[in-house]
């Protein structure tokens, strides 16, 4: 039976778990830390994320950078840690897999659940995710809420002290609190909670652990049982009510700008672990690249669903290998196109490949390629799936000011849903951009500043600000939805509007369905770079893609006609010669406009327009 190590505290911040055989005896190995080598550790993150364009869905590199955290914060403890480079049976990884815990409705609603009713059960999820085996790599589960928090107060992270023998072992973090890069919430931007987290994971206590007072008689038997880390409670702030507690170590629970040490004796604690139970750690093989040469797609930051003909489509593609490859060809396929981007000299590590406009309408999927030198050809394959939605695209322009660690923003659908946002995420002033698609709903934009000055970095006199930026400013289809201008001053800002998706879209003139005079419109805006009235791919320019479009959607909407008058229906009706719709038949012309009379299944190879009672009803090409 496992049993839950509680404390009484002012914030239970993590959640400490006894395996059920207890941890080691605190003086089994007589550990000498100047004369203890350095014990690299492998690690594998698990992100367990809602959706692939989510914000817990978080990047590579914020992954590594808490890799990068970890061995700064452990240096001195001569402990350091690996992403692992082969999976348990040998193949090249970049030691992260992804999965989507929108399989299971309750881990949408609460992320995972530990100790609680709320959520997906812990146990399921590892097993569900796949856990490597626990004795050779330390898993680290990266979830987008633990027991219904939604990723904000409460409880950020939870370990095992000691093994489990099964899936239930490793650290299970809030995604907003890994890494120092990346998406990050107040407070936790710093990687500390991973560090605290690894710190039970290796059998240390919290240094406040089973204190009531600033007193221990036997340190190796009470409190955290180390005999360097002074008695005392929680630490609130960098503060304690005891006098030798300053709040600087890892395993309290003081602010994250407190902490910077571990002891030595802490550091002797967790080297008997890896000298004790969990010594298979220091002879994982699991940090040992496979191959020389190994090239491989591993993620794509895209929005599965879209509703707009074109999206840029960045992927993430990985030397897995040990040598630099002279060259790699990323090549992206949809929609029968292909784009194709080269690398050069690309040495181990990790690459992000921006691919452009790809065109993606009605497409289920896009793949990736990569092309090199490559001693494991099995992984240069990889797809993601795709979905044209019907909505409208709702553009936001932020201009920072110098002050940009103040500002967030998000927009909430009717449900109070979050479409998007950025939660204090802006690194440094400039201008950024964002992309969502809008329905029809009625959603809610919303706006924070905690110093109360907004966009406004210096106001010098009592006639507006001097030194500032341009804000926000949200457009949908060209109309202005939010505007917040130059040196707007606001601590909290509100603003609701609804969208109405047209009756029928791309239908310019008015008239209920698509057709010359739509097109018409359309040219009369010919070349138009900023504020188009008519941009039928939504790519911010009119031109001849936009024309090429129009064509595709002729005869579409048509609200006299109830039937669908598709090159498949024509097929139906022709085959049917009983059928004539009131003496009118479907014709066919082509190019050049001439009537063909050939049957429909022997046209030549060409553009053919499809036209029923004098109205084009559709350009195909056969």
């Amino acid at each position: 039976m496992l049993s839950l190590v509680s404390q009484v505290v002012t914030a239970q911040e993590c959640l400490v778990l006894t395996p059920d055989v207890l941890p080691m005896g605190y003086s089994r190995f007589a550990v000498d830390l100047e004369s203890t080598p350095v014990e690299t550790l492998p690690v594998v993150f698990h992100v367990v994320h809602t959706g692939l364009g989510d914000a817990n869905n978080i990047s590579d590199e914020q992954i590594e950078s808490q890799v990068d955290v970890l061995n700064e914060t452990f240096l001195d403890s001569k402990i350091q840690f690996c992403m692992a480079s082969r999976t348990p049976g040998g193949v090249p990884t970049n030691g992260i897999t992804r999965f989507d815990g929108g399989v299971w409705s309750s881990y949408l609603e609460d992320g995972v659940a530990q100790g609680s009713p709320n959520g997906i059960e812990d146990a399921t999820l590892k097993a569900s995710v796949g856990c490597w085996n626990p004795d050779e790599y330390i898993n680290i589960y990266v979830v987008s809420e633990i027991n219904g928090n939604n990723g904000g107060s409460g409880t950020q992270g939870y370990a095992y002290l000691g093994p489990t023998g099964d899936c239930r072992d490793g650290i299970v973090a809030l995604y907003n609190t890994v890494g120092n890069v990346g998406e990050l919430k107040q407070g936790r931007d710093l990687g500390y909670t991973v560090v605290h987290e690894v710190g039970h994971y290796l059998s240390l206590y919290h240094t406040f652990y089973n204190s009531n007072d600033c007193e221990e008689s036997n340190c190796e038997t009470q409190g955290d049982r180390v005999c360097d880390t002074p008695p005392g409670l929680a630490s609130n702030g960098c503060s304690n009510t005891c006098p030798d507690i300053n709040g600087s170590n890892y395993m309290d629970y003081s602010s994250q700008n407190c902490k910077i040490e571990f002891t030595e004796g802490q550091a002797c604690r967790m080297h008997e672990s890896l000298q004790g139970p969990r010594s298979a750690l220091v002879v994982s093989p699991a940090c040992l690249p496979v191959v020389a040469y190994d090239m491989t797609p591993s993620t794509a930051y895209y929005q599965e669903q879209w509703c707009t003909p074109y999206q840029d489509i960045w992927v993430e593609v990985i030397n897995q290998g040990v040598q630099t490859i002279p060259f790699v060809d990323v090549t992206l396929y949809c929609n029968g196109l292909e784009y194709l981007e080269t690398l050069f000299d690309v040495a181990p590590g990790g690459y992000s490949v921006f691919f452009e406009q790809v065109y993606i309408e009605d497409a289920q999927m896009f793949e990736v390629q990569t092309a090199s030198i490559d001693d494991y050809p099995d992984n240069d394959y990889a797809s993601w799936p795709l979905e044209t939605v019907v909505g409208d695209l709702f553009k936001l322009y932020a201009d920072i000011d110098t002050w940009s660690n103040e500002h967030s923003w998000m927009l909430l659908d009717s449900n109070g849903d979050i479409v998007m946002d950025d939660d204090y995420g802006f690194n440094e002033d400039g201008l950024y951009y964002y992309e969502a698609c809008v329905f029809d709903d009625c959603y809610t934009f919303v706006a924070e500043d905690y110093a109360g000055d907004g966009f406004c970095t210096a106001d010098f006199g009592e006639e507006g600000c001097d030194i500032g930026s341009d804000g926000y400013l949200a457009m949908i289809n060209q109309e202005t939805i939010i505007s917040m201008p130059f040196g707007f001053e606001f601590e909290e800002f509100s603003q609701d509007f609804c969208n109405t998706l047209p009756a029928c879209e791309l239908d310019y003139d008015g008239n209920g369905s698509i057709g010359n005079g739509d097109i018409l419109v359309m040219l009369s805006e010919w070349a138009c770079d900023f504020a188009c009235q008519t941009d039928p791919n939504n790519d911010g320019i009119v031109n001849v893609r936009d024309l090429l479009y129009m064509l595709f959607n002729v005869g579409e909407c048509d609200i006299e006609i109830e039937d669908d008058f598709s090159v498949g229906t024509y097929i139906d009706l022709v085959a049917d010669e009983g059928i004539n719709l009131g003496g009118r038949k479907p014709r066919v012309f082509d190019i050049l406009g001439r009537e063909i009379d050939t049957p429909f299944e022997q046209l030549a190879t060409g553009v053919y327009i499809l036209k029923w009672k004098n109205k084009t009803k559709k350009v195909f090409v056969q």
